[in-house]
């Protein structure tokens, strides 16, 4: 009886968080070997509200769950968790209908949960005697410290409840073959242990991960899995995963997550459909955000002007908050509707000045925001900027410390520290062409261009609080092939290095919010000396391949505006700072005739040592003070070429200089943050 309350308890503990409707009753136990066993368990949709993710569980299955605790041998042996067939299929928080009592409801329960951790937190800082630990505690403890997860066929999939512009949802997905995981703490591996060690995870082996996005889909629920089209052909991993259950006990200098992956093939594949989609689905995020920060705004306000329920504390914060991060243009819409949909005595006067309103194109500004917007043109356009008003002189430094505040409303603070670390010893890369049929295997007549790279790192560090996020890639080799036209000959090289380095080949960081606050984003790449050959059919062939649809609905002219001061000043003031520096340390472009090369064929030759493109922030002090003040809604930027030189070889190999050496071209220009104003050149 005593074991079989300990099952539950632990069951209790750990699973009636995630699984829906748990039935003890339906507990297959075999105390005797200490065999437990659950089947066709269904997952809470907020089954993942730990992981601080912006998505919740649509579809959750989990096949079946055996728990196989050693009760002869507890501190030597391990427990084991073996898990088979998981199932989830996972849409974003914003597509889930709920009204705004469960907003609230769902952030005080976030707030509730931060403040149990830090009691847990204090708790588990005092050393507790053993007799003031109750048995089933001791013994979940000891579970938990040496543990055993191993999980057979997941399968997690993405997907948007909504279709988009693009008439479909987009539907993306991971399966995994195999996965084990272990629990240790700081100390050692397995034995009897201290209670109040800290627990950490690490993964042991991955079998087969594979990935898929589907482009012009139905929803995943309908869709059986056979007509998923493979990005990432299924790999094998060795990774090294720590993750720390409770950070606090590290006084929070260790990640929460630290993962160091090892990878010796991979093979990823990707056709134009897929990468356009890609694409749209990263503007798409844009999109959601913003669309729903207006439609709760709008629902929000429409409530108080009705003045049928009294808005709670709360709710009026949530407004002041969304009028924070709205534009100008999209508050004054919302208040215009919600005048024309609460006295409509006011259609007959919107109507009477419709035609007037398209005559001009300014944008309503915060003193005036009753004014309507004099630009017809639909409302999401201007989504890209929010309601904010500095100075010139503060904008580098308002700039980079709200960027801090004006990210997505999932609170910073819930993502924890995460280190990963990735290493591929080969790495290709395939562009296909479009598949007409779905076939589960590609032919080497399909793939367009395939790129190899071999020895590649790539770092990945999230602070949580400062929002810092960075990544390093340093790839060590880098070959590009071209088409091939020919069976009866190889696939031409296209880019490779010039010679071999003992550097990376591509170093490359990327920072968002950096740690020095000087800008909002940094980009630096430096690249080691390159072979560029031209090839005509291969650069044919991908531009026909992301040849842009030429539906006129999905492509619009942008249409010159004339801005007032005030709104220039907003605009300058919510520019976001871009730190770049790029470096090409050499390139030799080759350019065959006819594009094509051959062995006798007449070459062009461009060469030149380096060529460095950085950004120039806060460099005006040579300039005068109506040049500033010229310049000011401007970027700058510097290039430098050293030692450009251009050759002519014929077929019998004579060389005719056209460009003999150019010691070095430095150029100054200056980039536009508007690219389509009447008074401003881009």
């Amino acid at each position: 009886m005593v074991l079989k309350n300990l099952v539950r308890y632990i069951i209790n503990k750990y699973l009636k968080d995630y699984i829906e409707q748990l039935d003890y009753e339906k507990l297959k136990l075999d105390l005797k070997n200490g065999h437990v066993c659950l089947e066709k368990l269904h997952l809470k949709p907020e089954a993942l509200v730990d992981l601080s993710l912006p998505v919740t569980v649509a579809v959750g299955y989990l096949e079946k769950l055996i728990l196989t605790i050693s009760w002869t041998n507890l501190y030597n042996n391990p427990t084991k968790v073996f898990i088979d067939g998981l199932y989830m299929l996972i849409v974003p928080k914003n597509e889930v209908r709920r009204d705004f009592t469960e907003y609230y409801d769902d952030k005080m329960q976030r707030v509730q949960r931060k403040v149990d951790n830090l009691r847990k937190a204090i708790l588990n800082n005092k050393k507790l005697d053993e007799k003031e630990t109750t048995f089933m505690e001791r013994m979940r403890l000891q579970i938990m410290q040496n543990l055993e997860i191993t999980i057979h066929n997941l399968h997690i999939s993405y997907e948007t409840i909504s279709t988009t512009k693009l008439g479909h949802p987009f539907s993306f997905g991971l399966t995994i073959h195999h996965l084990e995981m272990i629990t240790t703490t700081n100390n050692r591996l397995i034995g009897k242990i201290k209670e109040n060690s800290a627990i950490v995870f690490k993964m042991k082996e991955m079998h087969a991960l594979s990935l898929y996005w589907n482009t012009e889909c139905k929803s995943r629920i309908d869709m059986p899995f056979d007509d998923v089209v493979v990005i990432l052909h299924p790999v094998n991993l060795t990774i090294d995963l720590l993750m720390i259950l409770q950070p606090g006990d590290f006084n929070f200098e260790r990640p929460a997550y630290d993962i160091d992956i090892q990878i010796e093939h991979l093979n990823l594949t990707i056709d134009p459909k897929q990468f356009s989609d890609l694409l749209d689905f990263i503007k798409f995020q844009n999109y959601t955000k913003l669309y729903d920060r207006c439609q709760e705004y709008r629902e929000l306000k429409t409530q108080e002007v009705l003045d049928v329920n009294i808005l709670t504390i709360e709710q009026k914060e949530r407004i002041r908050y969304l009028e924070s991060k709205l534009d100008v243009f999209n508050l004054a819409y919302i208040y215009h509707n919600i005048e024309i949909e609460t006295n409509p005595t006011l259609i007959t006067n919107h109507n009477r000045h419709h035609h007037h309103r398209l005559k001009t194109n300014r944008i309503v500004t915060p003193t005036n925001t009753t004014n309507n917007n004099n630009h017809h043109h639909k409302w999401w356009h201007s989504w890209w900027k929010t309601k904010s008003h500095s100075k010139e002189g503060e904008r580098r430094k308002s700039s980079t410390s709200e960027s801090i505040t004006t990210h997505e409303d999932f609170s910073i603070e819930d993502s924890p520290n995460i280190d990963i670390k990735v290493k591929v010893n080969n790495l290709v890369l395939n562009l296909s062409l479009p598949q007409t049929n779905n076939q589960s295997q590609l032919t080497d007549n399909d793939i367009l261009c395939p790129i190899k790279i071999t020895d590649a790192r790539i770092g990945f560090k999230r602070r949580a609080i400062s929002s810092n996020i960075s990544f390093i890639i340093d790839i060590q080799s880098f070959s590009l092939f071209g088409m091939q036209t020919d069976k009866q000959q190889a696939r031409p090289l296209l880019v490779t290095e010039n010679f071999k380095s003992f550097l990376p080949l591509i170093h490359s960081e990327l920072e968002f919010s950096p740690m020095d606050k000087k800008s909002d984003y940094r980009l630096y790449l430096v690249i080691e000396p390159l072979k560029i050959t031209y090839d005509a059919p291969t650069i044919n062939q991908i531009v026909e391949c992301f040849n842009p649809n030429d539906d006129s609905h999905s492509s619009t002219l942008s249409q010159i505006k004339r801005r007032t001061i005030e709104e220039m000043e907003h605009d300058l003031s919510q520019e976001k700072v871009f730190d770049m520096t790029i470096q090409l340390k050499g390139i030799s472009l080759v350019l065959p005739q006819n594009g094509v090369s051959y062995m006798c064929s007449s070459i062009v030759h461009i060469d030149f040592n380096s060529l460095i493109l950085k950004s120039c922030l806060g460099d005006n002090t040579l300039l005068s003070q109506e040049e500033v003040q010229r310049f000011r809604f401007y970027t700058k930027y510097k290039l430098q070429l050293h030692d450009l030189r251009i050759t002519y070889a014929q077929s019998d190999e004579q060389q005719l200089h056209i460009i003999r050496q150019i010691p070095l071209l430095d150029i100054d220009f200056y980039k536009c943050i508007y690219s389509n104003d009447a008074d401003l050149t881009e």
